[in-house]
């Protein structure tokens, strides 16, 4: 109502007005929601904050409840936050967040947001590219899969039939979280490496959660896994847990040889000789690549022929062959080019590659492993493509007598093509079987795995076998201590699909938070869970015609070979909006008609970085932009809205031990500052309205949820004593967040204010303006009063 008022005030006409757009981040728009839609055109599910508010792993709920809502009542729906989050240093998003992507839009979201990523990010035209390229291809497949929202169950069992309920009910989304990790029934497996495979950390690692420990053949050397192995079962037996162990042959692998000097350029369009080495000074020269002559590298080589595409480091790079000169040497033309090093991965997507399953390191390290005592439970076998790969493993069983009670379970790993089309060979000789996104993202492209993961989950519930889902769900957390939203998203999605376990590779393995990535995984899933009954799966009910527009059936069988459809490149087609945040690596005169050719359709202006006159130079720059190229682009505004931050330090930061209990209030003077037994903010009329809703038991979270404090007593409105419930290290500026108060203050500041005036004044009109922080129906009729 706040920004409606200023619209009234500043006598904007109607035709001109822009959509208001209420940012859902606080847990208080869940109960007011009704009143919220009724005043707005749009609504963005803004991840963020909302994830420190609800809790991270309630927001892919959440999120679902909000989209479904907001499109029931007519609203344009964003989703917002990290969603391509790695991009920011990458150029390539990871296989957790084309997994959000697509399920956002299977979810109904009209629009997918780039915050850093493009204001700020190194990779801002790749990162439109891909939320482009990852919704367009969501939309070819959406009328394929049954919407998994908001169908709610009958009873909390989820065993009568699902109906769909006239209104959504978004006040679902503050059901309590769960923390009783003893229901959880989806499996962590976790990947043992140098992080977490000491005497020490195994123990440590079950106790977080893990239930199958994934010995990785690629990495058995030094009798690692003969000491490893033994402490797994004891550590499980001490602590009364049933802990599984998995044996992941290493399988083939493809691989271009050494370098005769420096990395080499491969430019597009240049003709190279691409062979197997010929002897041992036959390296990778400028205009020759050359492979080792293995068994499995030749074999990769003769299934080559002309118009064969060879992908390179995960598919960065690719070459065609023109030319097959012999069964060992192929002429290419380079695709894609990029700077080639040694020993970088090579793979073919479309060729059925005639060699063995298993190496000979595999029959080494799969003779290994069955002798083990007590038996292992799971062995993956890697690259299958056909049932006769898993026909060696049982022929080695066979080979070694191996009891029928002590043979594992057989996993094959699902990451070439053709495994699609054999998928009902490979399943009759399996007992579980893995979705493995690595290798699967570079052979059928980043943006089909998440549609072929739901086909594959599915296929493989319907056989009776335990599924695996793997490869970057918690990417991150090789260098961070929580998960993005991004990768919880992606972890319940899965659980929804119906897998039964999630895997963490590097992220245990190597990475610097491993007992945390256990406990990200762990508690995700468990949330997941108990909210599973109320949503109906997506997948495999498939539509009688292809417009989507006939009832949906669930067929006998799931076809995966569906998995294999063309990839879509038709753009013009794609209806889901990319809206990307402008600032420093993108507002240029020179990137902004890159970013509208790259697939921008929305601009964000963020008013937290409105200064030194910056939009009013790239408004008239967006706008003639678009009219350059012919395009329909719209802006939307973003107004900071109350701001809550502790305040300055009197001298270093200071450390916060739990059960410390200290003073909480606002400043009294400039010098009354953050120092230890005291935490201040400064006096702004937001700040004071926090600390006087505050309680005895209101929890306040530091930095994004990192620390919390909880109110033990209230000596005043302005003053709390708190005790520490998380500790860390407090520095000055960091946010404070109080989810459980509806805190008393006008949602529009003076500053936002002034930027709504000046938003509204623009020619053309703005689009939408987004009013953060909305709690109730009133916080946007500012706006509209100013309007």
């Amino acid at each position: 109502q706040e920004l409606i008022d200023i619209m009234d005030r500043l006598q904007i006409p109607p035709e001109k007005r822009p959509g208001i757009c209420p940012k859902i981040e606080k847990p208080q728009a869940f109960t007011n929601i009704e009143g919220i839609i009724e005043k707005s055109q749009a609504l963005m599910v803004a991840r963020g904050d909302l994830g420190v508010e609800l809790g991270l792993n309630r927001v892919p709920f959440a999120q679902k409840l909000l989209i479904q809502r907001a499109k029931q009542a007519g609203l344009f729906v964003i989703t917002a936050t990290q969603m391509v989050e790695s991009m920011i240093e990458a150029p390539v998003p990871t296989r957790a967040e084309v997994s959000d992507l697509c399920n956002a839009v299977w979810d109904g979201t009209d629009a997918v947001m780039l915050s850093g990523e493009a204001a700020s990010g190194k990779f801002p035209l790749q990162a439109v590219m891909a939320e482009a390229s990852a919704t367009r291809e969501a939309e070819t497949v959406k009328h394929r899969l049954r919407q998994a929202c908001p169908y709610v169950s009958v009873n909390a069992s989820g065993s009568m039939a699902l109906h769909p309920p006239r209104m959504v009910n978004c006040g679902m989304a503050l059901k309590r979280q769960e923390t009783d990790h003893s229901k959880r029934k989806t499996k962590v497996v976790a990947s043992l490496g140098p992080a977490s495979w000491s005497e020490e950390m195994i123990p440590k690692m079950i106790e977080a959660g893990v239930d199958i420990f994934r010995l990785n053949c690629s990495h058995r050397r030094g009798g690692d896994f003969e000491r490893v192995y033994p402490l797994i079962r004891q550590a499980a037996k001490d602590l009364g847990r049933k802990v599984e162990c998995l044996g992941d042959l290493q399988g083939p692998k493809f691989r271009v040889g050494e370098l005769a000097g420096d990395p080499i350029e491969l430019k597009n369009g240049d003709i190279l000789e691409f062979g197997i080495s010929v002897d041992d000074n036959d390296n990778i020269r400028p205009g020759r690549i050359t492979m080792k002559p293995t068994v499995e590298q030749k074999a990769l080589i003769a299934a080559s022929k002309v118009g064969t595409d060879l992908l390179l480091e995960d598919g960065i790079m690719k070459v065609n062959v023109v030319e097959k000169l012999s069964d060992s040497e192929l002429k290419v033309k380079v695709i894609r080019g990029g700077k080639l090093k040694a020993r970088k991965g090579v793979n073919v997507p479309d060729v059925e590659i005639d060699c063995a399953a298993l190496t000979a390191k595999d029959i080494e390290d799969a003779e290994f492993l069955l002798q083990l005592d007590p038996p292992i439970e799971h062995i993956c076998v890697s690259f299958v493509q056909k049932a006769q790969d898993l026909q060696e493993l049982i022929d080695i069983m066979d080979r070694l007598q191996i009891p029928p009670e002590k043979r594992p379970g057989i996993c094959p790993k699902i990451e070439k093509p053709q495994a699609f089309t054999n998928i009902e060979g490979i399943i009759e000789k399996s007992q579980a079987l893995m979705v493995a996104r690595g290798d699967l993202g570079v052979e059928l492209g980043l943006n089909r795995v998440p549609f072929a993961q739901k086909l594959l989950i599915q296929r493989a519930k319907q056989a009776g076998l335990f599924v695996i889902t793997a490869t970057q769900m918690v990417e991150s957390m090789i260098e961070a201590p929580v998960p993005t939203r991004a990768e919880v998203s992606d972890l319940c999605n899965a659980v929804w699909d119906g897998t039964d376990a999630v895997m963490l590779s590097g992220e245990a393995a190597s990475g610097k938070f491993p007992l945390q990535a256990v406990m990200a995984e762990a508690s995700a899933t468990r949330e997941a869970e108990t909210v599973k009954h109320r949503l109906r799966q997506a997948c495999p009910y498939v539509s009688v015609n292809a417009s989507g527009s006939m009832a949906l059936h669930p067929p006998r069988m799931v076809n995966c070979g569906m998995a294999l459809k063309r990839q879509e490149t038709d753009h013009s087609k794609r209806k889901t909006k990319v809206v990307a945040s402008l600032g420093p690596a993108s507002w240029s005169e020179e990137m902004i008609p890159k970013m509208i050719e790259a697939g921008v359709d929305i601009f964000r202006l963020n008013c937290s970085h409105r200064r030194g006159g910056d939009f009013e130079r790239v408004y008239p720059l967006i706008r003639q932009a678009a009219k350059d190229l012919g395009r329909k682009v719209e802006c939307l505004g973003d107004l900071q809205g109350p701001k809550f931050r502790v305040g300055e330090l009197a001298g270093d930061p200071i450390e916060l031990k739990n059960g410390d209990i200290l003073e909480f209030g606002i400043s009294v003077d400039d010098n009354d500052n953050i120092r230890p037994g005291r935490i201040t903010m400064k006096p702004t009329v937001e700040q004071k309205a926090l600390i006087a809703a505050s309680k005895v038991g209101t929890d306040l979270l530091l930095e994004d949820g990192i620390m919390k404090v909880n109110v033990v007593e209230k000596l005043s409105d302005s003053e709390l004593k708190v005790k520490v419930i998380r500790g860390g290290k407090l520095k000055a500026r960091k946010g404070v967040n109080v989810p459980d108060v509806e805190i008393d203050c006008a949602a529009l500041t003076a500053k936002d204010i002034e930027d709504a005036e000046f938003l509204l004044q623009l020619d053309p009109p703005i689009e939408h303006i987004c009013v953060s922080f909305v709690q109730k129906a009133q916080d946007l009729q500012e706006l509209i009063d100013i309007m």
